[in-house]
């Protein structure tokens, strides 16, 4: 089946071959068939649970059913709409007939609401709806207490089990001397630092719940990642079984869609957000229902002001974090109702919130991992009706990639997860934290003496206490813990940013985009830790420029594979000024200097040099300058990080003394304080890295270097000096291999 405005055309590709200005722009296309999932007899310990909801498992529930009453702890790694969350409904209820209680994480205060109505539902036939409670900041006081007296299925997430619930473990015994289940969903979602600081989080509460008798089974559920039993397990120190599947209910056309040529050899080509843009106006005069998906909220914002003065503009709007929670919340519904038909987005949606059935998925470039494609992806679908996937790309590095081999999107395996809690910044204050929750005995595994010099504990008849009455307060989990509120001329709040992204986006001067309307930056004071906005009428768009230095700590240094290094590194940045830039034609309008507070953090960092030896010298900066870009844009395809997740920086000649030795060098490291492992993984990765990078800049059909290859969005001097032929040479070197085109 086919939705209305599609089925006259037998297909979304005629439907798209046949839009007014189609020129070409479908540059692959697959369908791919429907592949449910099989239904298998069970007669495990759950049937009376599933009899009574009417429900049979699918043949990877089924399993993982019997690993969970055989005592294993499971996570589930399966596509979207796979039925995950059955895995853990089903024991839940079985165990809150007989009086347990469960635990429920999840990253967001949203998706745990959104979460507890379906719990509702699937508990009101056994009388056990008004036992389900979601607990988070906005739970009135009363509702608190009901949720720790009553409560046998708690709906949280991170933060609020970090400052509301272990703290006060006490008042909550009688629920955590009864846990059965901790259920930790979109696990995937737990990485970097912040998978780092859950993972510290979960450890503290197994111990809390230990010490009330309890020894709760762990559920977590997944997006597909390549290490789903060894990221549970480093979200929670306990060994889990993985329990993975393939395959969709509904037909998926996938396309991807490269914008129009601006010349006769296509080298040029028009804005991926103008095509979105224009793909949204036609999905919401046709009603397809479609959710947009950028990579940034500028990106979100500027597609939405793109659709202004046409036709359907009531019926797309932008949606991203940011917005207030009663912001959000109105355009979830109104899109489930149908009052809107085209939601942009940022990876806000890419969780899994109700907001119906889609039409179809635009992605406007890569979204960085293979992980994250799929996630979005597999939101299109309305039950058995064939879904359009269309992707965009944009002139990136891994677009370029995957738009050379877009084969590979469809066959390619997921990335790994990264987290980790002995994370030195991190560690410290979550240990203030168990102890003050309950003396750390020094033979337990959270206790680790070597990350702990200088920190305010004392010592005493083998346990470890804090000295800090209120420890908890002391940490920030999302963010850099600085956060700076947007307002507008009459002092209205709009929304918050951390620390370096009011430095990079909020800066004096800049163009600030908010629910498409474009605002002028006033002021900011980081005393008051405010930015005032002023409404703009620009017609122009801004963007940093900074200085990025690196100082390595000699004593930390490693030297992973011969000539690659990974170490702690001292990394300074400041923003020094911006650029204006002419929105659509995108022409460069004017510099400014505008020098912003230095931010400065330990984290950690892979460098190698690259063999320079034979290049004239005043080839050299612009040579790794360039391999730095290429190669930062494609750690991605190995580590599930962000391109924005790690930085870099080159040194034709590093000003300092290094243990790897003299000469230019290449830092490539973690955006993070302390460093959360994407630079040690991908030196780990290092032989694909380079071949990846030799066939990108070998690919590439331009000729000096484009955005596609070697300019980067986030350069902090304007892409300026950058050599690309250089940078293939210095690859191929160090790979060892020349570049051989596709036949």
């Amino acid at each position: 089946m086919l939705p209305l405005a599609v089925e006259p055309f037998g297909g979304y590709r005629a439907w798209l071959e046949t839009l007014p200005g189609y020129a070409g722009q479908i540059a692959f296309h697959r369908v791919q068939p429907a592949r449910p999932p099989e239904v298998v007899p069970y007669e495990g310990a759950f049937r009376p649970v599933l009899a009574r909801l009417g429900l049979a498992p699918y043949a990877h529930q089924a399993e993982a059913f019997a690993r969970l009453e055989a005592g294993a702890n499971v996570v589930m790694a399966t596509p979207t709409a796979s039925g995950k969350s059955l895995v853990f409904q089903a024991p839940v209820l079985a165990a809150m007939q007989q009086g347990g209680t469960a635990l429920f994480l999840y990253p967001t205060k949203a998706l745990a609401r959104d979460q507890r109505s379906r719990l509702e539902t699937l508990a009101d036939p056994f009388d056990l709806a008004d036992r389900v409670f979601t607990y988070d900041g906005d739970t009135p006081p009363g509702r608190r207490r009901r949720a720790r007296e009553q409560g046998l299925a708690i709906l949280t997430n991170p933060d609020m089990l970090h400052f509301g619930i272990l703290p006060r473990h006490a008042a909550w015994a009688g629920f955590l001397g009864r846990l059965r289940y901790v259920v930790i969903d979109e696990a995937h979602y737990h990485r970097g630092v912040f998978g780092s600081h859950v993972a510290l989080i979960l450890r503290r509460l197994l111990r809390i719940a230990e010490h009330y008798g309890a020894h709760p089974q762990l559920i977590a559920a997944s997006a597909t990642i390549a290490n789903p039993a060894a990221h549970a397990a480093a979200l929670t120190g306990r060994p889990f079984a993985a329990i993975t599947a393939s395959g969709r209910f509904s037909e998926l056309e996938f396309v991807v869609w490269h914008p129009k040529a601006l010349d006769a050899g296509g080298d040029r080509r028009r804005s991926a957000n103008l095509e979105a843009a224009e793909l949204a106006v036609w999905a919401a005069t046709h009603d397809l229902k479609t959710l947009i998906f950028t990579g940034s909220r500028k990106t979100a914002e500027l597609i939405g002001r793109y659709t202004r003065g046409t036709a359907v503009e009531d019926k797309i709007r932008s949606y991203r974090a940011g917005y207030t929670a009663e912001e959000r919340a109105q355009l979830e519904e109104a899109f489930r109702a149908g009052e809107l038909a085209v939601l942009v987005s940022t990876s806000a949606l890419e969780l899994g919130i109700d907001i119906g059935g889609l039409d179809a998925v635009v992605m406007v470039g890569y979204p960085g991992s293979v992980n994250a494609f799929w996630q979005r992806a597999g939101r299109a679908g309305r039950g058995r009706e064939r879904a359009l996937t269309l992707w965009i790309p944009r002139e990136d590095p891994l677009d370029e990639y995957f738009l050379q081999r877009p084969e590979l999107l469809l066959g390619s395996p997921p990335e790994s997860a990264v987290a980790d809690w002995r994370n030195p910044y991190l560690y410290p204050p979550h240990l203030h934290c168990a102890a003050f929750e309950l003396p750390v005995r020094e033979v337990e595994s959270l206790h680790r003496p070597e990350l702990l010099e200088g920190e305010a504990l004392v010592r005493r008849n083998g346990r470890v206490h804090t000295v800090y009455k209120a420890p908890h307060r002391r940490l920030t989990l999302r963010g850099s813990g600085v956060t700076f509120t947007l307002r507008d001329a009459e002092g209205r709040a709009l929304g918050q940013l951390d620390e370096r992204q009011a430095y990079w986006e909020a800066h004096p001067g800049a163009v600030y985009l908010h629910q498409g309307e474009s605002y002028l930056v006033r002021n900011l004071d980081p005393r008051k830790r405010e930015i005032v906005l002023l409404p703009g009428l620009e017609d122009y768009y801004t963007q940093p420029r900074a200085l990025t230095e690196i100082e390595v700590y000699p004593e930390h240094a490693q030297e992973v594979r011969p000539g690659v290094w990974v170490g702690r590194v001292r990394m300074r940045e400041q923003v020094t000024g911006y650029v204006k830039k002419r929105y659509v034609t995108e022409a460069v309008l004017e510099e400014v200097e505008q020098p912003m507070p230095e931010v400065a953090f330990d984290t950690e960092a892979v460098w190698f040099h690259p063999p320079v030896e034979q290049l004239a010298v005043d080839r050299v900066p612009g040579g790794i300058h360039a391999l730095e870009h290429a190669m930062i844009g494609l750690l991605p395809l190995f580590v599930l990080a962000e391109r924005g997740d790690v930085g870099g920086v080159s040194y034709p000649i590093y000003p300092r003394p290094l243990p790897s030795g003299e000469g230019a060098v290449v830092f490539i490291y973690d955006g993070y304080p302390g460093g959360v492992g994407y630079a040690r993984a991908g030196a780990e990765q290092w032989e694909r890295w380079l071949q990846a990078t030799v066939e990108l800049l070998g690919g590439c059909p331009c000729e000096d270097g484009c955005p596609r290859c070697v300019l980067s969005p986030k350069c902090g001097n304007g892409n300026q000096f950058l050599d690309k032929q250089v940078a293939l040479e210095l690859a191929e070197r160090l790979a060892g291999q020349r570049f051989r085109p596709k036949p």
